[in-house]
């Protein structure tokens, strides 16, 4: 799928060959409960699109886990801004629990419906004998349902290592009705495998789905039908096309929006339209665009589509799903006069429909002037935008460095390269969008927004837009970040520090610390300190004679988190005047990196870094003067 920007090495592997390596360091000699964790965590990681350290992914696997191995909080965002003028509003708040069965642990529908059935007899708080963080889990989550909104979701997801059959995905929907009685409108169940993934990267077609559709169709000219399809009839192929796959995403997988964001940000006027007069719908709503590989019609007035995809009507399809999804799918014997007057106008409603059979350049065309024509800039195609290919290149001619666009993409490579010894090999990788944010917290001053939210590192995001309109960035930057994401790693930052404590949730923080005390020398000199300024600077620094210098800078950084995150500390966090006890929302807000009196303790110890890195220290010279002359060496 090239709209996914997958390697196009992943042509030239098969599926089989994708599977061995992706499960390469899933090994035999592991206890069958790791092998089970390190198979859910990297396939769930890689389905959600988040990196391993994500402080919203809670693990839960081994005895008391309540049928919950994995849960994951995918939080609402607002876009920076919306060039419509109309006021917009995500989806809201999803948790995803998954439940995860390596290998001959899944039995089928035995495993779907009594796996099912523990998780949902645990949120109703009907499963006593649950582990202690398990526990602690089910509390944030009831909390979640007293508090959830008709927008928040809650997804159950069964991940094995093959695609369930259809026979198995029939007890999904046991479940999922099951799921819907006891939390209504809310609950919905997935299923994803390591297919999942493939698909996602892969410029093949390993599955081959037809659907049928109603509607009213004329064909203008060959490989196009241009119709209007009513809104029941267009949730019917939706609901099909869920049950056939799985995951009513795979639909989306071309469409740029979709693989992006992955937040359905809902528009309020087409929720208004679908509640208020669904009849109406077909005037308001400029409709929506599926490519296929091909088409025909049926003698019932059907049309029979292969695989099929939506490229336009992202936002519009998935608003649809969502308003009947709830008004016709959410349970309750009796009959509502209410719900079945909106019923009659809802089947009056229509969506305009184009479906065109296209490939490869043709679908992207239609992709890119489609999306341009709802005010989508340039910036918003990632998938087709030059520079993610530009960058790519870079880093691997430059540093040897294989950039993955997708998660997956590495696993993709090495099994290229497995099959493949004579063609270029790499040992390094990078995801790109990580990049994007430790380039964003630290030359861009915004830790609070890398650390918390992804939209404004997404096209049309603010932070996208500095990085790669305002300033463009190259694969320079791209090679410094990732250097000084790899120091990160070597300072045990992350979900797996627990000594000291501090570097758990603060990596973020730190880039932008380094990058400031780096930015105070160059001003010292009046140096360039611009991001291409930092970003030379970076790589002079990396020169192999200036490691120590390095090292005393990067150190210098550590001492100010230490110092910021130890309560015994005057200029702690835990003394800032606005902080309110949450430290992980403190290190999320856009406050950090603004040096406003809200982070005054933050601004004091910043400060006071840079006082005694001016300091000559017994008998050597100045830690800021070092830097200077390595930066200046760099220059030369």
């Amino acid at each position: 799928m090239k709209m996914t920007s997958a390697p196009s090495e992943q042509a030239q592997i098969t599926y089989e060959q994708f599977c061995e390596e992706w499960l390469n360091d899933i090994t035999d000699d592991l206890p069958p409960f790791e092998k089970g964790q390190r198979f859910a965590f990297k396939l769930v990681t890689q389905w959600l699109d988040v990196p391993e350290d994500d402080e919203d992914l809670v693990l839960c696997d081994g005895t008391g886990d309540g049928g919950i191995d994995i849960a994951y909080l995918r939080r609402a965002e607002t876009s920076d801004d919306d060039q419509s003028g109309q006021s917009t509003e995500t989806e809201g708040d999803t948790w995803y629990l998954i439940q995860s069965k390596y290998g001959s642990a899944f039995q089928g529908q035995a495993t779907v419906i009594s796996e099912g059935r523990k998780v949902i007899a645990t949120l109703s708080g009907n499963n006593d004998r649950l582990s202690e963080q398990t526990t602690h889990l089910v509390g944030m989550l009831q909390n979640f349902l007293e508090k959830a909104s008709e927008h928040d979701k809650l997804i159950l997801v069964f991940a094995t290592s093959q695609p369930m059959s259809e026979s198995d995905r029939k007890a999904l929907e046991d479940i999922r009705t099951l799921g819907n009685q006891q939390f209504p409108r809310m609950f919905d169940v997935e299923d994803i495998s390591l297919q999942t993934i493939w698909e996602k990267g892969s410029s093949l077609q390993p599955q081959a789905i037809s659907l049928q559709i109603q509607g009213d169709f004329v064909q203008p000219s060959d490989g196009l039908k241009v119709g209007t399809v009513t809104l029941t009839n267009l949730y019917q192929f939706l609901k099909a096309y869920r049950d056939k796959t799985g995951n009513l995403d795979q639909l989306y997988e071309k469409n740029v929006r979709q693989f992006l964001g992955g937040r359905r940000k809902i528009n309020k006027g087409i929720v208004q339209t679908l509640e208020k007069e669904p009849q109406m719908f077909g005037l308001y709503n400029n409709g929506i665009t599926i490519v296929v590989a091909g088409f025909s019609p049926k003698s019932d007035g059907q049309l029979l589509l292969y695989d099929p995809y939506v490229v336009n009507g992202c936002q519009t399809t998935k608003t649809i799903w969502n308003v009947l999804q709830q008004k016709l799918d959410s349970g309750g014997t009796g009959v509502s006069k209410n719900t079945e007057s909106w019923r009659v106008n809802a089947e009056r409603g229509v969506v305009v429909t184009k479906i065109v059979t296209g490939r490869d350049v043709v679908q992207s065309n239609i992709t890119k002037f489609t999306n341009s024509q709802n005010a989508v800039r340039e910036q918003d195609l990632l998938a087709l935008d030059s520079n993610f290919q530009t960058w790519k290149g870079s880093m691997a001619s430059k540093y040897d460095i294989f950039l993955e666009i997708q998660r997956g993409g590495w696993d993709a490579q090495k099994a290229f390269q497995n099959s493949h010894p004579n063609e270029r090999r790499f040992s390094e990788f990078a995801n790109a969008f990580e990049l994007l944010k430790v380039y964003g917290a630290g030359w861009l001053r915004q830790p609070g927004h890398a650390f918390g939210r992804s939209a404004p590192f997404l096209p049309r995001g603010s932070v996208f837009n500095e990085a790669t309109v305002n300033a463009p960035i190259d694969g320079d930057d791209l090679y410094a970040a990732y250097m000084l994401q790899q120091s990160a790693a070597r300072f045990n930052f992350g979900r797996g520090a627990s000594v000291p404590v501090s570097r758990r949730q603060t990596r973020f923080l730190w880039y932008f610390v380094v990058c400031d005390l780096l930015r105070d020398v160059l001003n010292w000199r009046s140096r360039d300190s611009t991001y291409k300024g930092i970003t030379r600077a970076f790589h002079a620094l990396l020169n192999p004679d200036n490691q120590d210098i390095y090292q005393k800078l990067l150190d210098s950084g550590i001492e100010v988190i230490d110092q910021y995150l130890n309560r015994e500390s005057e200029n702690s966090v835990f003394n800032e005047q606005t902080f309110e006890g949450d430290l992980n929302g403190w290190l999320k807000s856009d406050r950090l990196g603004k040096g406003s009196d809200a982070t005054y303790r933050l601004n004091t110890l910043i400060a006071t870094h840079k006082f005694f890195m001016g300091q000559p220290f017994r008998g050597e010279p100045a830690l800021r003067q070092l830097v200077d002359e390595a930066v200046a060496s760099g220059a030369n």
